[in-house]
């Protein structure tokens, strides 16, 4: 935490193995979720030509073509149906948990339910509020290989979307750069402990 920073430029000559990229990829799905379901998806771009199309939808931010690696972090709305995310993670908890259908029925209306009630926006924002725990997962556990990373809300969500060509259920909120600092890391200004943390005994 404390060699790591918001890298700002990245030395492009240098590019993150397929192994490191896989580990770290991996590593990210292991992020908690609400209710486990994993509502969000990781969309990782290193395609020169797909890059520049982002580069003017990122504000002409000089981390698009610089960094080894773009992670975007996709929020999804496609969680209710029976092709829907929470019926997906309830078949893939029947499996892995040895639970059936009737055992898992009172988890599945549960989380239905809860959905249902926060509505279409509601249910949007929820999502992306959880996408920030995969984010950091990322972030901390490339720092721990000695990778840089900067996590960008700085983009047009609906360029972004358009760019990539995603399908309308998925909703760009965060993108993580990933790769190899070309530049002195800044001072780091955090407020001191006593400041930050209130500890009620």
């Amino acid at each position: 935490m404390q060699w790591r920073f918001a890298c700002k430029s990245f030395d492009s000559s240098k590019t993150i193995s397929d192994e490191e990229l896989n580990d770290l990829l991996n590593t990210t799905i292991l992020s908690p979720s609400s209710f486990g379901v994993q509502a969000w998806k990781m969309v990782v771009v290193m395609n020169k030509e797909l890059r520049e199309k982002l580069v003017p939808v990122c504000y002409n931010q000089p981390q698009i073509m610089e960094a080894s690696a773009l992670v975007f972090f996709c929020a999804r709305t496609d969680l209710l149906g029976e092709q829907g995310m929470v019926q997906k993670f309830i078949n893939s908890y029947q499996k892995v948990a040895g639970k059936t259908e009737q055992e898992t029925a009172g988890y599945r209306d549960m989380i239905f339910g809860t959905i249902q009630q926060k509505g279409p926006e509601g249910s949007l924002s929820w999502v992306q509020k959880q996408v920030y725990m995969p984010v950091q997962t990322l972030i901390l556990a490339a720092a721990e290989k000695g990778i840089d990373s900067c996590p960008m809300e700085g983009f047009d969500p609906a360029g972004v979307a358009k760019a990539l060509e995603l399908p309308e259920y998925m909703h760009p909120t965060v993108l993580v750069s990933l790769g190899y600092r070309n530049m002195e890391a800044p001072a780091k200004v955090r407020f001191a402990l006593e400041e930050m943390v209130e500890i009620r005994q």
